[in-house]
């Protein structure tokens, strides 16, 4: 391969890391986000006031979605 068909594929993956961590926050980051522990953050989700993914053991929020709870003033 060349370098400039190299250097696509590396700056696409980067596009798609960069998107995806925009999209997709961990518990840590989430709670952060919200201003609230990541203890309060796991009762709300248990409570059903903030939507969650699970992709095995790991709990992953969009960040729409945490947006949402910020601008109804929740958790």
């Amino acid at each position: 391969m060349s370098n400039s068909v190299i250097a696509d594929l590396n700056s696409s993956v980067a596009l798609f890391e960069n998107r995806i961590s925009r999209e997709w926050f961990s518990t840590q980051e989430a709670a952060r986000f919200l201003c609230i522990s990541e203890n309060a953050l796991r009762i709300c989700v248990y409570r059903g006031q903030i939507q969650v993914f699970r992709f095995g053991r790991r709990l992953r929020f969009r960040v729409e979605d945490l947006r949402r709870v910020l601008s109804k003033g929740g958790a």
